[in-house]
Order: structure tokens, then sequence, then C-alpha cells
């Protein structure tokens, strides 16, 4: 009779070699109470990062250390003739190096603003664009090449239509244009391959294809097998050439599922495989989480925005040297559950993240590891 291993041998010798424990943690950061705590992006070149809390249409800007990116001190400041003006979108300008491009969505404008030079500075508005025409409500603002590009999140007045609005940014009145598209539209980013438009429609959970050269628009459904309402997007270089897109879900949770488009403009999914906190994420943002060392990989973020069965986490996918399939994930659960997460901005070897309902930024941070490497845990 064989004898059982773990009986006759109750002590196993180690196999792996003595190692300090790596540790991942967030720091909460309060901000000034908010219904609505929104958009956030920083300003290039700078330590500071500019925020939107839309309920009450107040620009944070937070000062952040210049080697831990750790936030430091803040300042809020009123934009719009009132608090009801709707500030939301926040987007670095790179024709404009150190101007931001800010939303007024219910005084439906866009606003190119210089943030200051120091944190006590008020922001200054540069330029101005008002939305023609039965264009309404601009959310998120982006800008691609010579153009300024939003969103119109809001059913026009006269038309019941939705829309995607452009314009020149050197001849914004005269060089301009709408695009009708589903309800309603979120995120617009550029195929960089292409050079096609693509914007994401959460409500009809479908992506608008944009051909700026032929005027021509495309719907690209997504798969009800496959998830619902994509809402975050990015475009990508390298490895990861092309854009990536994130499913919310509804208010039954979400799948985990989210998808890429490359330059000839098929929607490719992924989803993720943990069975607890992967399987029900609503996935609202995403961002690039690539490096040298470690290779093609996401940020995800999973948001109870849409769903309480969907956690509060911030997730790193890791893929294959094909980017053909994932290879690894590593969930970092953010330390105030539904806190309704809202956007995730890398900054070199940290993460932020926004929590639209706490009125919170949160910082990731780790230790014993190399800065920016994040090896997926074991």
């Amino acid at each position: 009779m064989k004898m059982d291993p773990s009986t006759s041998d109750p002590i196993r010798p180690a196999t792996l070699s003595v190692r300090p424990l790596a540790t991942r943690s967030f720091t909460e950061y309060r901000l000034p109470f908010a219904a609505q705590t929104h958009e956030f992006a920083r300003v290039p070149g700078s330590n500071f990062v500019l925020l939107s809390q839309m309920s009450d249409s107040e620009l944070i800007k937070i000062e952040l250390d210049p080697t831990s990116k750790e936030p430091l001190a803040l300042q809020s400041f009123p934009i719009g003739g009132s608090c009801d003006s709707g500030l939301h979108g926040v987007w670095p300008s790179k024709k404009f190096p150190g101007m931001m491009w800010l939303t007024l969505q219910s005084e439906n404008k866009l606003l190119l603003v210089d943030p200051g030079p120091d944190l006590a500075t008020a922001p200054s508005i540069i330029q101005t664009i008002d939305i023609p025409e039965p264009g309404n409500g601009p959310h998120c603002v982006f800008e691609i090449g010579n153009r300024v590009w939003t969103g119109l999140k809001v059913a026009s007045r006269q038309t019941g239509k939705y829309y995607v609005f452009w314009a020149d940014i050197d001849d914004p009145t005269s060089s301009n244009g709408l695009y009708p598209c589903l309800n309603s539209p979120v995120f617009i980013q550029e195929e960089p391959t292409t050079r096609l438009i693509y914007v994401t429609q959460d409500v009809e959970s479908s992506i608008m294809r944009i051909d700026v050269t032929s005027g021509e628009t495309t719907q690209l459904p997504i798969p009800p097998d496959v998830g619902n309402t994509p809402v975050g997007m990015t475009t990508a270089s390298g490895p990861l050439l092309g854009l990536w897109f994130t499913l919310a879900g509804n208010a039954a949770g979400g799948s985990g599922s989210f998808g890429h488009i490359g330059p000839e403009g098929k929607l490719q999914f992924f989803q993720l495989k943990e069975p607890m906190l992967g399987a029900n994420a609503g996935l609202l943002h995403i961002a690039d989480a690539s490096t040298l060392d470690s290779g093609p990989a996401l940020w995800l973020l999973s948001s109870s925005l849409l769903s309480p069965n969907s956690a509060d986490a911030l997730i790193r996918v890791r893929f294959d040297k094909a980017v053909t399939s994932v290879a690894g994930e590593e969930y970092i659960s953010m330390p105030t559950q539904n806190a309704q997460v809202h956007r995730v901005v890398a900054l070199d070897a940290t993460v932020l993240v926004s929590e639209l309902r706490t009125s919170t930024l949160a910082q990731l941070t780790y230790k014993n590891t190399v800065a920016g490497k994040w090896l997926p845990a074991e």
C-alpha cells in the first residue's frame, strides 16, 4: 500500500526563495464636496491636475509632488455663469501647450483655458466655441489634430436627435460640423493608422465610425452576448496599436468585457477570467499600462456606477506578445466601495482614479517592486 506523502512527510522543502512582499495600496484624497466628481487630466509640462465637479460647475486645481505625484494641495474655481453651467469635459491641448479644453454642458460651450502658473491663480478663458443648433449638451472633449471634438449628450431641442460636433481650432466659427449619432455619444478617438474617428454611444450600445474625408458614418453595434454600454476609449501605439474601449454593463452588472479596433475596423473582444471580480465587472474607463519591461498592458476601471454588482476596482491586464489573448490579470480593490469610480489617468509610475460619488481622488502606490514594472500577482 502506498503511503500518503502528506502524512509520511508533513514538512515539505521550500520551493521559493525568500523575497519581500509586494504591496499595492490606494490613498484617498478628499476634495470639496460635490454630488458629481467627473473628468480630470494632467496639465502637460506641469505638476498640476485639473478636475471637474459637474454638479456645482467647479474646477479643482490640484498640485502634485514632482517626484511621487502625491497630491499636495488644491484650489477650487467656479467655471461658467452659474453653479448650473455643467462643467464636465477636461482635456489637454497639444496645439496650445499648457492650455486645457473644458466643456460647459448646460451652457452649450467649449472653453480653451490657461490654468495659470501656480495654484492660487484662477484659470483664464482664452477661447470660447459655441455649439451651433441643433446641437446640445457638450459632454467629453478631445483635441484630435487641428480639430476639437465633443459628444453632445443631451437631445437636441430642435430635432430630438443626438450629435457629435467638431470645430477647426484655427477657424471654429466657419469651419465646423455636426454628425447625427445614436443616444448618447461619450468618448471620441482617432484610429492612428486609418485616421478614422470612432465614437462610443452608451445608451444605444453601439460605436460610430466617422470618415471625416467623405462624411460617411457607420454604426458598429456591440453584440449583446458579449456585453453592452461602450463608454471609455483610448488610442494606443506600439504593440497595442489601435483603439481600446470598455463595456460598462447595466443595472444587473457587467460582463468583464473590453474590446479593440484595429486598422481593419473590426471589433475584437476580450473578457476578464477571474470569476469573483472580473466576470461581473462593469468596465467604465481604460488607460495604457504598457512598459518596456512588462510588455503590452491596460488599466481597466471597474465601477459601481451602473450596478452595485460591479465592484470598484482598478485592474491591470497583461497580454501575450502578439496581443491576441490575456496573459495575466491583477485586481486592486478601491478602499471605498460603492464610490462609483469614474476615470483613471496613468502618471509615470503611479495611477490616479477619480470617485464620482465620494468627492475623492485616489492614488495607487506600491512597494518592494520596481516602479512601472507592475508584474501581475502570482
